[in-house]
């Protein structure tokens, strides 16, 4: 080579260089999201004008600095264990994954963030990015649908108790009635000397009378169950038991229109995940749904099943049939959506609310004709699976 293209080919490299730099510090600052680069010991190398903003630091306050800084415990101290562990052994905990995390800013505020890592594929000593995300909106966002969610629920299991005042009153004031007859018995049996085979008359009917209480603080219990406010936190739930849980109050509406009330259990059903509350609220929506569509019907006695069973992709599946005329076709396209009801005075409000809340579970809401007349609505939650 001639040394003046020698010459010309040296003056080139350092200027490709300076070019290379401006373009990466110009791809750095128009960045929407937060960008940091670190060294193998996590000093900042770079730090964006997004990640200004959102930290509210600095570039030239933050570099140099351990970006464990930015991390509010207990990030801040299993940072550095991380890294190390990383550079002696390569396994990966947050390195091309990415995942929600929390960081911290100037003023002291947690703040909850997404974070993906990636190391610099590049020569020299390791070097790795991390691009960041505030997403504290959406989290408020999402707060506000699960409260809003929360309150809808709420309203719909008040509503719901209100079409079933009927029911419920009869069935508060059978035991009472009994109790107010074997109380009055026993006052009689009170005004004449009382022997050993009055005095086991009297115990049988103070057993009566207890056993009447407890039926009525049952139902009252169940009620209240289902009534109260409830934090939308998850646990491991068994659906066989949730349905029997709720019969107490699905055969109150059941025995007071006359129709029959069947459950068929699966065996060794997994556990899935969910709001007990919420997920009886939608088993009692579609109940009672059965045994409006039969109240009328002259073969109401075929009843309404309740069953469970667990489908092939490993989800547990509630089912709801009964044998009532069936969706109106008009309408069996629209069934789920909000304010489209097939009952007189119906609000229309109970499946669409009953979907939202198996979509909230991971699960789908759907139904399908009853090939011996009437419909089958059905329900499915993922298994909980041990973590």
């Amino acid at each position: 080579m001639a040394r003046s293209e020698q010459s010309e080919h040296d003056t080139a490299r350092p200027l490709a260089q300076a070019s290379g730099e401006a373009n990466f510090r110009a791809l750095l600052q128009a960045a929407v999201d937060a960008i940091i680069l670190i060294d193998r010991d996590g000093r900042i190398l770079a730090f964006n004008a997004a990640a200004e903003r959102i930290f509210g630091f600095s570039e030239a306050e933050m570099l140099g600095r351990d970006v464990a800084a930015l991390m509010p415990e207990p990030y801040r101290s299993q940072h550095g264990q991380y890294m190390s562990r990383y550079l002696r052994t390569g396994e990966r905990r947050i390195i091309g994954i990415g995942r929600e995390v929390e960081g911290l800013n100037r003023d002291g505020e947690v703040f909850p963030i997404e974070l993906a890592v990636g190391q610099v594929d590049a020569p020299g000593p390791p070097r790795f990015v991390g691009i960041i995300r505030d997403v504290s909106a959406r989290k408020r966002a999402e707060q506000e649908t699960r409260e809003l969610q929360d309150r809808l629920s709420r309203v719909g299991r008040f509503s719901t108790m209100g079409e079933m005042a009927a029911g419920l009153a009869h069935e508060i004031n059978q035991p009472l009635s009994a109790i107010t007859t074997y109380a009055q018995a026993a006052g009689r049996m009170l005004e004449s000397p009382v022997d050993d085979e009055r005095a086991e008359e009297f115990r049988l009917i103070c057993r009566k009378i207890s056993d009447q209480a407890y039926r009525a603080g049952e139902v009252i219990r169940r009620l209240r169950g289902f009534l109260r406010t409830q934090s939308s936190g998850r646990a491991r739930l068994d659906c066989n038991a949730l349905i029997s849980e709720i019969m107490v109050l699905a055969e109150l509406d059941a025995r007071s229109n006359d129709v029959p009330l069947q459950v068929e259990y699966a065996d060794e059903l997994p556990a899935v995940n969910g709001n007990a509350v919420e997920i009886q609220q939608v088993l009692l929506n579609l109940i009672r749904n059965g045994v409006d569509a039969m109240a009328a019907c002259a073969n109401r006695n075929r009843g309404v099943i309740v069953s469970t069973r667990q489908l092939a992709d490993g989800s547990v599946e509630v089912s709801v049939t009964d044998h009532g005329p069936g969706v109106d076709g008009e309408i069996s396209t629209q069934v789920f959506h909000p304010f489209v009801s097939s009952k007189p005075g119906g609000l229309g409000v109970g499946l669409s609310l009953s979907r939202t809340i198996v979509q909230a579970h991971g699960g789908h809401l759907d139904f399908h004709a009853n090939p011996a007349g009437g419909a089958v609505f059905h329900f499915t939650l993922p298994a909980a699976f041990d973590e």
